[in-house]
């Protein structure tokens, strides 16, 4: 029994030192840190700050407000420029539609009493064709009369008993009487002339004008609308214009007077660089946001080990305090005093850290589950080449275990 004893304890001895010298020999970083990339939310705009996140550590989700920023000294008198010329304009624009009602209202007065005076000089005109016809009846009776007269003379003077004389006098009483028919049929053709202008709205006559004075009137109404239309139209294209400029000179004054903040990626507010109603300058920083999307593994290695990786080679990664192991793969080999390399990262390198040989691994693995989707800090170590105790999980994960 006691030699049974010692063999086990030889073996037992003997299995530790080969797990700890395999481990110390095996291709294990001295230190991981799991990282992630920052991003800076800057102000646009110079403003007061209203924070809507306000502790460190917060999630953000995509597209959520963060902070907003309000400038209430921008000089907005362009704007007001503009809204005071467009009111101009419309002012003008209601100053033409009441003088075109005005004169629409006048026009149609003048319309009225052109339409009445055609009428009553149409009926004028008539009158007078049928005063001329009468005359022209009365005319043709003493054409008549002097007809027969002139032949009585000229039998009587056939015969001797009409002097020569007289019988002059009734051939020129029926000249007369011809010339007078004759004139009343002029007559009347010159006033049956002037009715058919009157119908079409012209009156020729003697001492006036083709037209009436309504008439010119609404000739002269008519231009000036004419003129009041297209100084519409064009004080039309002017508001527009301005509407325009208006439009587009708010869109500008927004801009430039508030703007919200939202985040861009999924992440954690890190660091707030502003006081919640503070004033900060255009391009300031505000606050910075770990861009969960961005998980990688900061690892420091050995000299000896870092001259054996390669980048795109596979890695495993294991938290402290967590049995759960990932898979990943070298992204970065950073070599040695890699500060630099870190100015954009959530979490820096240690002193120690710097003395070593800096190595980044992407592990994707991380952000499917909850608790490490963005567990930024959390430390562990990263294993680039198996030793014993990854060759004893796998053997006992083989058989269920």
């Amino acid at each position: 029994m006691r030699l049974a004893r010692v063999v086990i304890g030889l073996a037992l001895l003997a299995g530790g030192l080969y797990i700890i010298i395999g481990e110390h020999f095996a291709g294990t970083s001295a230190d991981a840190t799991i990282n992630a990339r920052l991003y800076v939310v800057r102000a646009p705009i110079e403003g007061r700050v209203t924070l809507a996140v306000r502790s460190i550590g917060a999630r953000v989700n995509p597209g959520e407000l963060v902070a907003d920023i309000t400038d209430e000294r921008f000089d907005t008198a362009r704007l007001l420029n503009l809204e005071r010329d467009r009111d101009n304009q419309q002012i003008e624009l209601k100053r033409i539609a009441e003088q075109r009602a005005a004169l629409s209202q006048a026009r149609t007065g003048f319309d009225a009493q052109s339409i009445d005076y055609q009428r009553g000089r149409i009926r004028q005109i008539e009158a007078r064709i049928a005063e001329t016809r009468a005359a022209q009846d009365a005319a043709a009776a003493r054409l008549r009369q002097a007809d027969a007269d002139f032949k009585r003379a000229n039998e009587l003077n056939v015969r001797g008993v009409q002097t020569v004389a007289n019988l002059d006098r009734a051939r020129a009483t029926y000249d007369v009487a011809q010339q007078d028919v004759v004139s009343a049929q002029q007559r009347i053709n010159y006033f049956e002339t002037e009715l058919v202008s009157a119908r079409d709205g012209v009156f020729i006559g003697e001492s006036y004008n083709d037209a009436p004075f309504s008439t010119q009137r609404i000739r002269e109404l008519d231009l000036r609308l004419a003129e009041l239309s297209v100084e519409e139209q064009q004080v039309k294209a002017r508001t527009a214009q301005f509407d325009r400029q208006i439009d587009a000179e708010r869109l500008r004054v927004n801009r430039l007077t508030s703007a919200a903040l939202n985040a861009r990626v999924p992440g954690v507010a890190w660091d707030f660089l502003v006081d919640d109603g503070e004033f900060a300058r255009r391009g300031q920083d505000l606050i910075k946001v770990v861009d969960c999307n961005s998980l990688i593994v900061t690892a420091g290695v050995s000299e000896a080990l870092y001259d054996s990786l390669s980048i795109g080679a596979p890695a495993q990664f294991r938290l402290f305090g967590d049995e759960r192991i990932f898979d990943g793969t070298i992204t970065r080999l950073g070599g040695s005093g890699a500060s630099s390399l870190y100015a954009n990262l959530a979490v820096g390198p240690s002193p120690q850290h710097l003395q070593r040989f800096d190595v980044t691994v992407t592990i994707p693995e991380l952000a499917e589950h909850p608790d490490l989707g963005c567990a930024i800090g959390r430390t562990g170590r990263v294993i680039f080449s198996s030793g014993p105790i990854a060759r004893l999980r796998r053997l006992l994960a083989r058989y269920g275990v």
